[in-house]
C-alpha cells in the first residue's frame, strides 16, 4: 500500500469517526473529548504521513537517477564487469565484458565463466572459486581468457564476494581488465633488462678476451723456436680456456700427427692423456676430433659429452675406463689455418662440472688458433731458413769437394805427362783417368745447371712419342761398367708390349740413368739391382729397386728435395751433390708423371717407382725418316766449315773432330779474322764461340746476317759456348744462330749437330 492509498483509508476512517461522534452526542463529555483528541492526533499523523510520502517520493527519484547512473557506469565502463553466482555462472555482464569475450550481453547471461577460461587455467579457476567461499575479496588473478573465435589474451580478474544477512556467499562480482599491453611492456622491459645484462656480460667477456688475446700475441711473438712456440700455445689455454690442451701440428706433409704438445692443469691428467695418445690414438679417418677438423678445416664444438658417446669411441673396456678417468664434460677442436693451408689442430677440454663450452668460447678459441697459426708458420719458416742455410753451406762444401777431387787427378796426371815420357800403358791409364774425371766434372756441372733451370722454370722439353725400351736399355748400358766393377747384377724385366709415352727421350734417359746410377752407387759389392717396365692403369710404370743401404724413415720425406743428402758429413762414403733425385722428380712431373720412393729402412734397400701416362693408341701411320749414321766417317764430306774460337786448344780439337768426318775446316781466333774468312771462303757452316776478347760471337753473327740481307745468301751458324744458361740459349737464337750447343760436347754429338743442321729435317 502506497501513501495515497493509506491517506484515502485514513479519510474514510475520519468520516466514520465523525459520524460516530454525532450519534453519541448524548454520551458523557469525557468520552467525547477523548474521541476528538484521538481524531486530532490522527489528523496530525495524516499530515506527517503526507510529508513523509513527499520525502519518499523525492528519495525515490534520487534513487532512480542513481540507479540509472550506476547502470550507465556498469555498461560503459572500460573494464569488464561480471556478476556470477558462487559457481561461476554469469548473471550480469557489461558491454566491455561482452566485447572482451566476443559474445553479446544477452547471450552471456547463463553462460559459465569457465567457458572463457583457457584450458591450462581451468584447475586454477576451480581453486580460486573455492577460496572465495572463505574470503570477501580475492587478489588479482592473472589468467588467459579465451574469447569466442579469437585468440587467447592475458587478463587480470579481481573478485568481490557478495554475502546475505547471514554471511553466506550468494554472488560474485568480477572486475575483468585486459593486461595484454601491460604484459607486452613487461616483456619488453624484461628483454631490455636481459639485453642490458647480456651487453654487460659481453663487454666484460670482450675485455677479458681482448686481454687474453693481447697476452697471447705477446707470448707467441716472444720466440721463434718451433717447439717453444707450440708449448706456448698450449700453456696460454690452460687454465684460462681449458683444463688441458693438445696442439697437433702436421709435419713433413704427413696426414697424421706425430709429436703433439700436451699441457694439463694436473700432472696426473697429463700423464693419462699421453697414455691414451700412445695406446689408443684416434684413427686418421675418424669422423670426430682432430682428424675430422684437419680434414674439413671446420671447428668442432661438443657442449656436453655423454658417457654413451665415450662408449662409442672406445675400442675396448680399458679404453673406455681411461676416457672416463679424464672426466671431460665439454670439448672444442679448432683448425690451425693459414691462407687455406692446414697446419694442424688445437683441442681444448673442460673437466669442471659447471664449465660447458659455448659459441663464445669457440670464437675465442678460433681467434687464438689464428694467431697461433701465424706464430707456428713464422717458427716453421725460421726453422726452414736455418735448415736451408745449413744445407746451402753443406752443399757449397760438397760442391767444392766434388769439383776439386777430379780436378786434382786431372791436373796431377797432366803435369806428370808433360814433365817426362811414360810408357804406353801408363799414358793410356793417365788419359783414361783424365777422361773419367772430366766426364765426372761435366756431369756435376750439368746437374747444377739443370737445377738452375728448374728453379727458374726454364727447362724445355722436345716432346714427341717415345718408346721406353730403348731409353731404359741405353741407361742400363751407361751404368753397366760401374756395376761390373762392383760385381752388381742388373736384372731387367721389361714388357715390350708397353706402349709409347709423350716426352723428351733425352730427359727420360736422364731420369733412368739417375735412378740406375743411384741404385748402383748405394748398393754394396755383390748386390743386385732390378728394373721393371709394365703397364698399370693406362700408365707406363718403371720400377728400380736395389739391395743397397736403404733410406731411413726420417730422411725419406726429403728424398726428392734439392741439395739434400742423408749423409753430408766429411766422413761420408758416397760422393755426389744430392741433385740427381731432385732433377728426376722435376723431370717426371714435367712429363705429367709421378715418382715416389719406398724403403723399409736402413740396410734394407730402396725402390723408386716412376709412372708416366701412355699415349692413347692411334691408327698406324707410315712415317719415313732418313737417318744419318754416325759411323760413316764421310758424314760431313765436302762441307766447308769456319770455326771461330779464341782458345787455341778448343780450335784444334774442333778442327780435328770435323776433319775426321770429312769436312774442310778453317779455324780463326777473332771476329775480325772471321769476317775476312767469310768474305773469302763463303763456308757452308759457321761454328763460333760466344765469349771472345774485343768482339763476341753475338757481334759476329749480327754483322754476318746484316751482310746476308744485302747479298740474299744465308750461312748456317752454330753457337758453341761454355755459357749454358737458358738466357744464353735464347740470346744466341735471337742473334741469328740456328743452334746453341753447350761446352763441353762429345765429338759424336758435335758431328751430329752439324750433320742435322745441313741435312734439314733429318735426325741423327
Amino acid at each position: 500500500m502506497n501513501v495515497d492509498d493509506f491517506s484515502q483509508q485514513v479519510e474514510i476512517l475520519r468520516s466514520r469517526v465523525t459520524g460516530l461522534v454525532q450519534k453519541t452526542a448524548s454520551e458523557p463529555y469525557s468520552e467525547q473529548e477523548l474521541t476528538l483528541e484521538a481524531f486530532e492526533e490522527l489528523q496530525i499523523t495524516l499530515e506527517e504521513l503526507k510529508v513523509a510520502s513527499e520525502e519518499l517520493q523525492a528519495t525515490r527519484i534520487v534513487v532512480e537517477k542513481e540507479r540509472q547512473r550506476y547502470q550507465e557506469l556498469f555498461d560503459f565502463a572500460p573494464d569488464g564487469y561480471l556478476v556470477t553466482d558462487t559457481f561461476g555462472t554469469i548473471l550480469e555482464a557489461n558491454r566491455a565484458a561482452s566485447k572482451h569475450l566476443n559474445v553479446s550481453q544477452r547471450f552471456l547471461i547463463g553462460k559459465p565463466l569457465l567457458t572463457f577460461i583457457a584450458q591450462s587455467d581451468h584447475q586454477a579457476f576451480f581453486n580460486y572459486l573455492t577460496q572465495l567461499q572463505q574470503i570477501d575479496r580475492g587478489g588479482e588473478w592473472e589468467v588467459c581468457l579465451q574469447p569466442r573465435k579469437k585468440i587467447c589474451f592475458d587478463a587480470a580478474l579481481t573478485v568481490v564476494t557478495v554475502r546475505n544477512e547471514k554471511g553466506k556467499p550468494v554472488a560474485l562480482r568480477w572486475l575483468m581488465r585486459d593486461i595484454s599491453q601491460r604484459k607486452h611492456l613487461e616483456l619488453q622491459r624484461q628483454q631490455l633488462f636481459e639485453n642490458e645484462q647480456a651487453a654487460r656480460i659481453a663487454a666484460q667477456a670482450a675485455e677479458k678476451r681482448s686481454n687474453f688475446l693481447a697476452e697471447a700475441s705477446r707470448v707467441l711473438v716472444s720466440s721463434l723456436d718451433y717447439r717453444t712456440t707450440l708449448t706456448s700455445v698450449a700453456q696460454l689455454a690452460v687454465p684460462t680456456l681449458a683444463d688441458w690442451c693438445i696442439v697437433d701440428v702436421v709435419e713433413n706433409n704427413l696426414p697424421v700427427f706425430t709429436n703433439p704438445v700436451i699441457i694439463a692443469s694436473e700432472p696426473a691428467k697429463e700423464a693419462l692423456i699421453r697414455q691414451l695418445q700412445q695406446r689408443y690414438p684416434i684413427p686418421v679417418d675418424a669422423d670426430y676430433g682432430p682428424p675430422k677438423v684437419l680434414r674439413t678445416g671446420k671447428p668442432e664444438l661438443v657442449t656436453n659429452i655423454l658417457e654413451s658417446s665415450l662408449q662409442k669411441k672406445s675400442s675396448n673396456e680399458e679404453h673406455f675406463s681411461l676416457l672416463r678417468q679424464l672426466q671431460v664434460n665439454s670439448q672444442m677442436v679448432v683448425p690451425l689455418l693459414l691462407r687455406e693451408r692446414k697446419l694442424g689442430t688445437i683441442l681444448f677440454a673442460s673437466a669442471q662440472p659447471g664449465r660447458h663450452y659455448t659459441t663464445v668460447d669457440l670464437e675465442m678459441a678460433e681467434e687464438l688458433a689464428q694467431r697461433a697459426a701465424f706464430a707456428i708458420d713464422n717458427a716453421q719458416l725460421y726453422r726452414q731458413a736455418q735448415e736451408a742455410n745449413r744445407i746451402k753451406e753443406e752443399f757449397l762444401a760438397i760442391v767444392s769437394h766434388e769439383l776439386r777431387t777430379p780436378l786434382n787427378s786431372m791436373l796431377g796426371w797432366v803435369q806428370l805427362i808433360r814433365t817426362r815420357k811414360w810408357n804406353e800403358a801408363t799414358t793410356s791409364k793417365a788419359l783414361e783417368t783424365i777422361e773419367r774425371n772430366a766426364q765426372l766434372q761435366r756431369k756435376l756441372i750439368e746437374d747444377i745447371l739443370d737445377i738452375s733451370r728448374i728453379v727458374q722454370g726454364q727447362i724445355r722439353l722436345n716432346i714427341r712419342k717415345v718408346d721406353l725400351l730403348p731409353v731404359i736399355h741405353t741407361a742400363i748400358e751407361a751404368v753397366y761398367p760401374t756395376s761390373e766393377i762392383k760385381n752388381i747384377k742388373i736384372e731387367s724385366n721389361l714388357d715390350s708390349s708397353v706402349g709409347q709415352v709423350m716426352g723428351d727421350a733425352e730427359r727420360l734417359q736422364q731420369v733412368m740413368w739417375n735412378l740406375l746410377s743411384n741404385a748402383v752407387k748405394f748398393t754394396p759389392n755383390g748386390g743386385r739391382v732390378e728394373i721393371y717396365l709394365e703397364e698399370v692403369n693406362s700408365n707406363a710404370q718403371i720400377t728400380v729397386s736395389d739391395t743397397g743401404k736403404g733410406i731411413s724413415t726420417d730422411f725419406l720425406p726429403y728424398i726428392f728435395e734439392r741439395f739434400r743428402q742423408a749423409d753430408s758429413t766429411t766422413t761420408r762414403v758416397d760422393n755426389g751433390l744430392g741433385l740427381g733425385l731432385a732433377i728426376v722428380h722435376h723431370l717426371v712431373e714435367m712429363h705429367s708423371g709421378t715418382v715416389y720412393a719406398f724403403s723399409e729402412g736402413e740396410g734394407r734397400g730402396a725402390k723408386f717407382t716412376v709412372s708416366l701416362p701412355l699415349v692413347k693408341p692411334q691408327p698406324e701411320e707410315l712415317i719415313k725418316k732418313s737417318k744419318v749414321k754416325v759411323g760413316n766417317l764421310s758424314i760431313l764430306n765436302g762441307l766447308q766449315i769456319l770455326v771461330v774460337d779464341d782458345n787455341a786448344d778448343t780450335r784444334e780439337l774442333v778442327v780435328f773432330i770435323l776433319e775426321q768426318s770429312g769436312a774442310k775446316v778453317t779455324a780463326v781466333g777473332s771476329v775480325g779474322e772471321a769476317l775476312e774468312a767469310l768474305e773469302r771462303l763463303k763456308p757452308d757452316v759457321l761454328l763460333s764461340d760466344i765469349g771472345m776478347p774485343d768482339e763476341d760471337g753475338y757481334s759476329l753473327i749480327r754483322k754476318l746476317r746484316a751482310q746476308e740481307t744485302e747479298q740474299g745468301e744465308k750461312i748456317l751458324a752454330v753457337a758453341l759456348t761454355a755459357f749454358a744458361r737458358e738466357e744464353e740459349h735464347k740470346l744466341a737464337l735471337q742473334a741469328g744462330f740456328q743452334v746453341h750447343v753447350s761446352k763441353p760436347i762429345e765429338p759424336e754429338e758435335l758431328v751430329k749437330v752439324v750433320a742435322n743442321l745441313t741435312k734439314g729435317s733429318k735426325q741423327v
